[in-house]
């Protein structure tokens, strides 16, 4: 029970990496709230894991509404221990068929986005004196891949944004760390493959990449996230951790 009677809040949270966080941090005594464009899957998976949990419709990308959901979340709580910025947006396109609209999608969501969380999340955290905030990036965010640009973009992004952050954080008793995700059963992943001639054979490929042999799974990535949700991590700051199965490591 390392995070027992914690108040958490997750971004993206009602499905894949961010469900499996949700459901690993209450199993650890957390108590959480559940951010998420889909507020019917977040609302039933809160509603599934008890009544000390609650769910709130949120786009990151709109900054008048990351501020109400902030204003509501500490009105319950008075306070938040560990913000989980993992709500993200993919888009597999080359650099020149990619759209302005998708670049700003997918740019807004997934670095724009932490940006707004920190920006009205962390600041009470700050006043308390103690906090934790995980940044989602991606293997995506460490390595180039080809039709990346507009996602490997926004989470490189995302990793130099969590080192300046932990610099700016750094005596202040808030933590913030960044977890990087290789090839992942999610949804996500699903959606990706769907877009393949051959889905079977884009898993295969998928699959081989990683030098474990197999890909990864929602809830290995959540137990990252937990330990720097945690108090084991309380000498990282700016850490930013590849759970990719060995592929950084070639």
């Amino acid at each position: 029970m390392r995070l027992q009677d914690l108040k958490c809040v997750v971004t993206g949270g009602a499905s894949g990496i961010g469900a499996a966080t949700v459901q690993r941090f209450v199993a650890e005594g957390a108590e959480v709230c559940i951010l998420d464009r889909d507020l019917p899957a977040a609302e039933a998976l809160a509603s599934e894991l008890g009544s000390a949990h609650f769910a709130l419709e949120l786009d990151v990308r709109v900054e008048s509404a990351v501020a109400q959901a902030a204003e509501a979340v500490y009105d319950r709580w008075s306070r938040v221990d560990v913000l989980v910025n993992n709500a993200g947006s993919e888009l597999n396109k080359t650099y020149n068929d990619t759209t302005e609209e998708e670049w700003d999608r997918v740019l807004d969501t997934d670095l724009k986005g932490p940006w707004l969380l920190c920006k009205h999340f962390v600041p009470p955290m700050v006043e308390r004196g103690s906090g934790s905030v995980i940044n989602i990036s991606s293997l995506n965010g460490l390595v180039g891949f080809p039709l990346s640009t507009a996602y490997g973009s926004a989470k490189g992004g995302l990793v130099v944004f969590t080192r300046d952050m932990a610099i700016e954080l750094a005596t202040s008793g808030v933590r913030i760390n960044c977890v990087c995700p290789g090839v992942i059963e999610t949804p996500m992943m699903e959606r990706w493959t769907d877009l393949m001639p051959d889905k079977e054979e884009a898993k295969s490929m998928l699959r081989g990449v990683m030098p474990i042999g197999r890909m990864g799974t929602a809830e290995e990535v959540a137990g990252a996230i937990l330990f720097f949700a945690s108090p084991d991590s309380s000498l990282c700051q700016g850490a930013i951790l590849s759970v990719d199965g060995g592929f950084t490591a070639q």
